[in-house]
């Protein structure tokens, strides 16, 4: 997926795997910030995930998915379970929908491998913008 990676300009730091949406942008350049389920602004339309760490004013590449492994999924029952927008942390997620007050909660992906459920494979998701569903 990497074919289909953003160069962009980061407004903060970013680490690897983060959320992130565009804020605005610099010459050429999108510029993102982390998502928060918190900031309905920050969870509405396309959502990125890092590929690595990004410094603050730096530039970087955002994808439209990503594949992430060696996870402990063992707060997931099962593969197949939605990963939301995590409200606590911005660029963060977690299985557990976000609630009350002003937070959204946004699917952001969902786990591919349950680790409970397969000892020869480690935990791993599938983060992805296009399920987007609340």
């Amino acid at each position: 997926n990497y074919a289909e990676g953003v160069k962009v300009k980061a407004a903060e730091a970013i680490a690897e795997n983060d959320v992130v949406h565009v804020t605005s942008y610099s010459g050429p350049f999108l510029v993102v910030s982390k998502a928060s389920a918190a900031v309905a602004t920050s969870c509405e339309g396309r959502l990125m995930f890092a590929k690595h760490a990004i410094p603050s004013g730096g530039y970087g590449v955002v994808l439209p998915w990503k594949l992430v492994t060696g996870l402990d999924t063992s707060a997931a029952s099962s593969a197949g379970v939605p990963i939301y927008l995590k409200s606590s942390v911005a660029g963060g997620w977690t299985v557990t929908a976000p609630s009350g007050g002003t937070k959204v909660a946004r699917i952001i992906g969902h786990v591919v491998v349950d680790d409970t459920a397969s000892a020869a494979l480690p935990g791993a998701i599938l983060l992805a913008c296009d399920v987007g569903e609340r």
